[in-house]
């Protein structure tokens, strides 16, 4: 599975997924009737993003859209390109993500490892997300991103629905006043949320490995 991610790739990420967004420390920065986004700050560097989107899909559907890299930047806010770069195993790759700049921000990338898994039971499925920006040379005009973790979930609904959740963070690195940082990852992030909706209604097939509980 080529999971671009990154993603988000701009869309920044941590370990733990937090269903409950309305803890007193997370903040709501928009929402439509089917998308959701919070956040809250962990220290001056770092904002804790927490999107959410409902709709009906099938949980293949988001698997067959990351394996296709070439069509991140019809639904990625802000991405450049993205490229699989190793695969670990079938549940496992690494991918390099490119983001676009804009004054005075720099384009940045980032280099993670994605590891997918379903529960049996539940049929949830969730795609945690590793930093390995370390593990590779920097690239000439990028400014590689730091501390990116995080996790997308997937938890079937009933009558064909799902709840896609994104949960991550960040140090976007480099000289970037965080206002700015800050304003540019969540406007991103919703923008990637509305266009996750619109995009996985091209790719509802089955997925090998994948078991579809609604």
């Amino acid at each position: 599975m080529r999971v671009l991610l990154l993603v988000l790739q701009v869309l920044i990420m941590c370990w733990s997924l937090v269903a409950a967004a309305n803890d007193s420390d997370w903040q709501l920065y928009k929402q439509t009737a089917t998308v959701k986004v919070h956040f809250r700050q962990l220290d001056k560097a770092r904002l804790e993003i927490n999107a959410e989107l409902q709709t009906q899909s099938k949980l293949g559907a988001f698997m067959h859209l990351l394996n296709d890299t070439p069509a991140i930047t019809n639904w990625v806010d802000g991405a450049e390109r993205a490229q699989v770069i190793a695969q670990v195993n079938p549940h496992s790759h690494v991918v390099h993500s490119y983001f676009s700049g804009f004054w005075p921000v720099s384009p940045r990338d980032m280099i993670t490892q994605s590891i997918w898994s379903q529960d049996e039971i539940s049929g949830v499925l969730s795609i945690d997300i590793i930093d390995r920006g370390q593990d590779y040379p920097a690239q000439k005009g990028y400014v590689r991103m730091e501390q990116v973790s995080g996790r997308w979930q997937l938890t079937p609904l009933t009558e064909g629905g799902v709840l896609i959740q994104y949960q991550g963070q960040a140090d976007p690195a480099g000289k970037l006043p965080h206002f700015i940082g800050n304003k540019a990852a969540l406007k991103a992030s919703f923008n990637t949320f509305k266009n996750l909706e619109h995009i996985l209604s091209r790719y509802q097939e089955p997925y090998p490995g994948i078991n579809e509980k609604n």
